[in-house]
């Protein structure tokens, strides 16, 4: 079986990527197993940087900090939250939301 190179794959992927077609049809169409494409297009599409989906954090401003948290959020998954001095509305949402 003769083995191919990262380049070779990652031109490939561009060439999908053109195509316009499902990841099966461009498999079949160069002549690929398409469990061979599905893992080298999970490696390119992992490495590749959007920068147009935004952030899953929230920056939340922090100006008067007291000792004692004034309000706690507990997630079911065991994640405990603490807001230490003023609290608004708005930064609830965010966590909870």
């Amino acid at each position: 079986m003769k083995k191919t190179s990262n380049e070779a794959y990652y031109s490939l992927y561009c060439k999908w990527q053109e195509s316009g077609k499902s990841k099966t049809a461009f498999a079949a169409s160069v002549g690929i197993p398409k469990a061979t494409f599905y893992y080298w297009y999970k490696k390119f599409d992992t490495d590749s940087v959007t920068t147009a989906s935004p952030s899953p954090f929230s920056i939340i401003p922090m100006d008067h900090i007291t000792a004692i948290p004034v309000a706690r959020i507990s997630y079911p998954s065991g994640i405990s939250v603490e807001l230490f001095g003023v609290v608004d509305v708005v930064t609830v949402r965010e966590l909870v939301g």
